[in-house]
């Protein structure tokens, strides 16, 4: 029997659910080697598909998710939940980190977003 080799567009879309659609993005604690094992493929499979593939590294795509996401709560609820909370529930593992990525992805604090989408409302 010959050896097939994986399609990396299949790959990816698989590891892009696993992460996106089932919000495992939401675990401060996961590592590439989570996903790889989760979805039954080699860790250096995965690391090359986010590269070849996916044009990123697993980082920057877990924390684009997590921001994304963090920032859709922070809309959302307009300060009815605690930059902690947003912060926890989006996956990051401090607040500290989650407004430095925040920042770095939208110009802006968390309080500021809320504060300028409560003004333009």
């Amino acid at each position: 029997m010959r050896y097939k080799p994986m399609d990396k567009a299949d790959v990816a879309m698989r590891i892009k659910c696993y992460i996106k659609k089932e919000r495992n993005f939401r675990n401060p604690h996961l590592t590439i080697s989570m996903v790889a094992d989760a979805l039954g493929i080699a860790r250096s499979t995965v690391v090359k598909v986010f590269k070849e593939e996916m044009h990123t590294t697993f980082q920057n795509y877990v924390d684009n998710c997590r921001v994304r996401h963090s920032r859709h709560l922070v809309v959302q609820y307009k300060g009815r939940f605690s930059m902690e909370h947003i912060a926890a529930v989006s996956g990051y593992g401090s607040r500290q980190t989650f407004s430095r990525k925040y920042r770095e992805a939208y110009g802006e604090s968390p309080n500021d977003t809320v504060a300028n989408y409560i003004i333009k409302v």
